[in-house]
């Protein structure tokens, strides 16, 4: 989607999710590698490793890859293997209640996860979810006069997939190394 990008919007809590993923998956990888190399067989705590840190990698890569991008032409909503291209002149309407769903012209229905509901954010009153409407809103009111003969695109993305394999080759090749030099 063309245009600018005015703001990309997340959820602010995952962020601590993140650190404290990462340091448990660093503090794991390291553990079973020891373990692994101190009985002679690094690898023989694949399985271990892999159920260990599986729900570290995916905090972190569903982090970095979910988001809204609010721009002059639209939004670009990325889920975690969906990507949505909304131009402003195909939203009807935005709903923040309890979860925010950008409401298109043809009836259809984005659900964007970085304004998904939980907990939380319920207990809070759905403040979050509220705040990105706001910014959303204001920035399509702006948009609006200016026009757009975009459509709607949507696209899956298996990035993620990708990347969490690179990881885990990674982890595994260091296993490997360990194993050769001891």
């Amino acid at each position: 989607m063309r245009g600018e990008t005015i703001t990309v919007l997340r959820r602010g809590g995952e962020q601590w999710y993140i650190a404290v993923a990462a340091l448990a998956v660093a503090i794991l990888f390291i553990w079973v590698v020891a373990d692994g190399i101190s009985r002679g067989d690094p690898f023989g705590n694949i399985a271990e490793l892999v159920l260990a840190t599986g729900w570290g990698f995916w905090g972190p890569i569903r982090y970095l890859q979910v988001r809204v991008e609010v721009k002059e032409s639209g939004l670009v909503v990325h889920n975690f293997f969906t990507r949505y291209s909304i131009p402003w002149s195909a939203v009807s309407r935005l709903e923040a209640r309890p979860a925010l769903r950008i409401l298109l012209s043809d009836g259809k229905v984005v659900k964007p996860s970085t304004g998904a509901e939980s907990l939380a954010a319920t207990v809070r009153h759905n403040r979050t979810q509220r705040a990105m409407k706001e910014r959303i809103e204001a920035a399509r009111q702006r948009a609006l006069a200016q026009g757009s003969a975009e459509v709607v695109t949507k696209r899956i993305w298996a990035g993620n997939l990708t990347i969490l394999a690179g990881v885990y080759v990674g982890m595994f090749s260091v296993a490997g190394i360990a194993w050769l030099v001891d």
